[in-house]
């Protein structure tokens, strides 16, 4: 019966040491995901923090439209007469 309680404290003590540096559960996924949108807010760095509005989206993405379809203007009558 010694014997048995000697392995069972031993074996307690012996978990207690290696566990104890780790967390002791890890934090709940809300609890994440809320402290990486307040470190994404926050961080200048984060591409995402620097999307233009979508209006300005918006209206880039129509001028590139209107420069594809743009028809190059004709340079027979505008270039100066080279005698």
């Amino acid at each position: 019966m010694a014997v048995w309680v000697v392995l069972a404290v031993s074996g307690v003590i012996t978990q207690f040491c290696r566990e104890r540096e780790r967390p002791r559960f890890p934090p709940a996924p809300y609890l994440i995901w809320k402290r990486d949108r307040e470190r994404r807010i926050t961080n200048i760095l984060d591409p995402s923090y620097h999307t233009p509005p979508l209006k300005d989206r918006i209206r880039a993405n129509l001028a590139r439209i209107r420069r594809f379809f743009r028809k190059e203007q004709s340079l027979g009558e505008r270039t100066p007469l080279l005698l």
